[in-house]
């Protein structure tokens, strides 16, 4: 099990997130979109200047600033 941060993850890996260490603002609204500690996620799409990336969870679609993920951490 190898751990990184969410922004360090290729398009297409899966990725199981182990903790969000954003701040209390940001990381309720991480959670009111239904990504939470042990949720599968998957980066799918990246804009032209590479942020935010489009992540796939819950069969939802959903795009993060590379300064959000960069504070999530993920496991393959």
């Amino acid at each position: 099990m190898e751990n990184t941060t969410l922004d360090r993850i290729p398009l297409n890996c899966e990725v199981f997130i182990d903790s969000i260490n954003c701040g209390n603002g940001i990381k309720n609204r991480i959670f009111d979109m239904g990504i939470t500690e042990g949720e599968k996620i998957i980066p799918i799409l990246k804009s032209p200047f590479g942020d935010p990336v489009a992540y796939l969870s819950k069969g939802t679609v959903i795009a993060l600033r590379q300064n959000d993920c960069s504070k999530i951490m993920v496991h393959y």
